[in-house]
């Protein structure tokens, strides 16, 4: 009996030591990495205070991938030499100045090149974009490449399903890509069934495949769909019944693009790191970037962004466009979590006198989040920005509209989630029909919003939600 408790006693004092080595360890990772202060805080605050939790925490969703590449030096190489991503001489182009810098900077930032001649449809409704959707999978000829988040098994999934096995049926080859974490509740029988059809699946970042560490918190959120190389898709709009009938008694809207010419490159560049980064073959031949002649007048860069990698891509863009807007930058995303540099951009742009206007849901699918949006509302409105609350329902919209001169579009929230932990791909389009599209579907959605203005009558609300929106706030680096 006393050896037992001698060996009971040195095995706890062992997992003791064990315990307090990984979070001693944990804990000088996360200052080295020299992250976000607030954000490293938050996970020293953690691991010291909620024992075992945090280090549990930590280990699935707090480590860092800055230091990985998704390709190889080799691969990057050969992939954008069969890309022909040869950047535009910019003297040569009617832009902007401002225009010629947010060029010059995502180039830079990710090798976002600058493509003309195209030609770019916008769409607002679910069911516009998918009856389109659907027309150019039943023309493909080639390949057809699509990746979502989400792509759950309901009547929309499966007619989508239904034209990939019919376009494989008739020698396409198709490739889908889909994140495991967005797809979680999907029976995986589905899927399986798109491959025994002759679909090539692959899902990203398993979560539960073996990895030196844990990457539960990193998701690919794209949505992109690449046609024969000539045509592609990218914008807001998951595959579920919800983005074209809505959700219960919350209604969707969201935003959606559909590119055909030259930047459609882009699109496929982005596909091809993601599946080969899953251990898939590099989509690096020339069939997959025909050549492409102009078939419009809209310059579009095709902007990604992810947790590996020097730089937060998206961020820097977006942080360029609101700090040299000269007149106005409206702004709609469904959550609201911007990164303490984005916050004093905004504030700075709005009192120098630009016209700042950001529109978010009032009513979300995650209370959580609208929680987080609302606690950034009062710095908004003591810099004069204006706030919008979209009431109708769930506004998915991800925009961004500056000057006359440009728009984002794409997959990327304005929050820490998409700044920094998922991988995102915004398209920007140059000119200025497409921004006055954009600026007057923002007037259009402000008819059915609540403007927020008064920031007296807005500090008047429940105190209880003050405390929510307080919690949410303090945790929104790690969310």
């Amino acid at each position: 009996m006393f050896l037992q408790i001698q060996i009971s006693a040195w095995l706890l004092s062992t997992l003791y030591v064990i315990y307090v080595l990984l979070v001693v360890s944990s804990i000088f990772v996360v200052v080295s990495e020299n992250r976000n202060a607030a954000k490293s805080n938050a996970w020293i605050m953690a691991l010291i205070f909620l024992p075992v939790l945090g280090l549990i925490l930590y280990l699935l969703f707090g480590q860092s991938l800055r230091d990985e590449r998704m390709l190889s030096q080799g691969n990057r190489k050969k992939l954008l030499t069969h890309a022909n991503d040869e950047p535009v001489e910019l003297d040569m182009e009617s832009l902007s100045e401002n225009n010629r810098q947010l060029i010059n900077l995502c180039n830079k930032l990710h090798t976002a090149h600058f493509y003309p001649g195209n030609e770019v449809k916008m769409y607002t409704k679910g069911r516009e974009k998918f009856d389109d959707l659907i027309a150019d999978l039943r023309r493909a000829s080639k390949f057809i490449h699509i990746q979502y988040f989400i792509f759950l098994d309901d009547t929309l999934g499966r007619q989508i399903r239904d034209e990939l096995v019919a376009a494989v049926e008739r020698g396409v080859a198709v490739r889908l890509l889909y994140d495991d974490m967005g797809c979680f509740t999907v029976n995986r029988r589905f899927f399986k069934d798109m491959q025994q059809r002759g679909i090539e699946v692959s899902k990203f970042m398993p979560i539960f495949k073996f990895r030196p560490s844990w990457r539960l918190n990193y998701r690919n959120h794209r949505k992109i769909v690449v046609i024969d190389g000539n045509v592609g898709y990218i914008g807001g709009m998951n595959i579920a019944n919800r983005y074209v009938d809505g959700d219960k008694d919350l209604s969707w809207r969201d935003t959606h693009i559909r590119l055909e010419g030259p930047a459609v490159r882009g699109l496929q560049t982005s596909f091809a790191i993601d599946w080969s980064y899953e251990g898939n073959e590099l989509l690096s031949d020339k069939i997959y970037y025909p050549e492409m002649r102009p078939v419009g007048d809209k310059g579009v860069q095709i902007v990604l962004s992810g947790p590996m990698g020097e730089w937060d891509s998206v961020a820097m863009m977006c942080e360029k466009v609101v700090s040299m807007a000269n007149d106005y930058v409206y702004i709609q995303t469904p959550y609201f979590l911007p990164t303490d540099s984005l916050l004093r951009a905004l504030q700075v742009a709005s009192l120098s006198g630009v016209d700042v206007r950001v529109m978010i849901p009032n009513h979300t699918d995650w209370v959580v989040m609208r929680w987080g949006s609302f606690s950034y509302i009062s710095q908004m409105l003591s810099a004069g920005v204006k706030i919008y609350l979209y009431q109708p329902g769930m506004l998915h919209a991800k925009t961004i509209v500056a000057d006359d001169e440009m728009i984002s579009v794409g997959s990327a929230n304005f929050d820490f989630r998409s700044f920094e932990h998922n991988f995102e791909t915004n398209a920007i389009i140059y000119g200025a029909d497409m921004a006055l599209r954009v600026k007057e579907d923002f007037f259009n959605d402000a008819q059915h919003c609540t403007l927020i203005d008064n920031i007296d009558e807005w500090r008047r609300r429940p105190f209880l939600q003050k405390v929510c929106e307080s919690v949410v706030r303090l945790v929104s680096p790690v969310l």
